[in-house]
């Protein structure tokens, strides 16, 4: 019995596009480098329209990233801090949850990351994912002040929401090269030091 072939839904073909327009990108960015690529080579490349590039990536700089920093974290975090964890363990156990991290990364996504790193010296590019940290670190902040319990301690939730922004900045000065540092040491030790010093 022949088999129908199925047409894609729309999200597929969305996702397609996405993926068409990214990779179309990355060829250009290895060929001819960051600065050497317009949005409109990568249109042409990809077979889409200018407006089309726009609907789904922000901008140039864009395409080398996800769609957010740690897009998991947020609900992670509140599932967490609604289950009664304490905020700065909650912070580090949903670190720790990221489900990109628990999966082998595809070639588009390798080929990303590489890329990424070879660009952070790009000041537009170490702009837009600095700009994505501090949205990111800005959404755990206000996640931590959706609970009642933590928004009452003065300045708590901004600074759960600064912790995870230096974490990732550490990592992004780092150039990439080490993996994301979820070791808590470090930092419950800092926090100690700064408890000491009120008592100085």
């Amino acid at each position: 019995m022949k088999k129908t072939k199925t047409r894609p839904t729309r999200a597929e073909q969305k996702d397609r596009t996405r993926e068409d327009i990214r990779r179309a990108a990355l060829d250009l960015f290895e060929t001819r480098g960051f600065e050497g690529t317009t949005i409109d080579d990568i249109a042409a490349a990809a077979s889409v329209g200018r407006r089309t590039f726009f609907r789904y990536f922000l901008c140039k700089e864009a395409v080398l990233f996800d769609e957010a920093v740690f897009p998991h974290l947020t609900a992670e975090l509140d599932k967490l801090l609604t289950s009664g964890t304490p905020p700065a363990r909650a912070i580090f156990l949903a670190m720790e949850r990221n489900p990109h991290e628990s999966r082998e990364p595809d070639e588009t996504t390798i080929r990303r990351r590489r890329l990424r790193v070879a660009f952070l010296n790009e000041p537009s590019v170490s702009d837009f994912y600095r700009h994505q940290i501090g949205l990111m670190a800005q959404r755990v902040t206000e996640v931590v002040r959706k609970h009642p319990e933590h928004a009452a301690v003065p300045f708590l939730p901004e600074l759960v929401g600064g912790l995870i922004h230096t974490m990732t900045l550490e990592h992004l000065e780092s150039g990439e090269t080490r993996p994301f540092s979820l070791d808590a040491g470090p930092w419950r030790e800092a926090v100690r030091a700064l408890e000491r010093s009120f008592d100085a």
